[in-house]
């Protein structure tokens, strides 16, 4: 969602260009785990396979695809899920979202760090990580989750401590 309203901005960045090891675990299903680990790696005659080396999450997993809006976008909250971890993976465009590590309290402005997840990528979102919904880099886009859903599950979602504030892309 586009918001008109003048807002503190963050400007988002390359997954790949953060330690992202304080919100979750990045595996690179593209070159067979090079450059993130996690992944085994097979070829053989016309085929070639890359998966991650242990569960992708630590619970029952259920399948979500959902759409979002295209940058920029405004996070008016965040939500963390302390029941399960969460993988966000995108279909052929990329998606961007916002991080924050866990705490108690919504995260503030400042520690919230907006993210570029490329196709061929996995995010796994530690339990407890503060996270905004995806959003399309250059416009709306799917993009696929895996998570313990079920009805009433105990998903935190608040505001950040200091207000909404816009994402952008460079």
């Amino acid at each position: 969602m586009t918001d008109c309203r003048v807002l503190p901005g963050k400007t988002s960045v390359e997954i790949t260009s953060i330690d992202f090891s304080a919100y979750g675990t990045l595996y690179n299903m593209t070159d067979g785990g090079v450059s993130t680990g996690n992944v085994n790696h097979w070829s053989g005659p016309g085929y070639e396979d890359i998966n991650t080396t242990g569960p992708l999450i630590d619970t029952l997993g259920y399948l979500g695809h959902t759409r979002g809006s295209g940058t920029p976008f405004t996070v008016e909250a965040m939500e963390r899920h302390m029941h399960t971890q969460e993988a966000l993976f995108c279909t052929n465009q990329p998606i961007v979202f916002a991080v924050a590590a866990y705490s108690a309290d919504p995260p503030r402005v400042e520690d919230i760090v907006p993210v570029i997840l490329r196709p061929g990528y996995t995010a796994v979102l530690h339990r407890g990580t503060w996270h905004s919904s995806a959003h399309g880099l250059d416009g709306e886009a799917w993009y696929h989750y895996l998570a313990l859903v079920y009805f009433n599950e105990p998903t935190v979602l608040l505001m950040p401590q200091d207000g909404p504030f816009n994402v952008f892309h460079p």
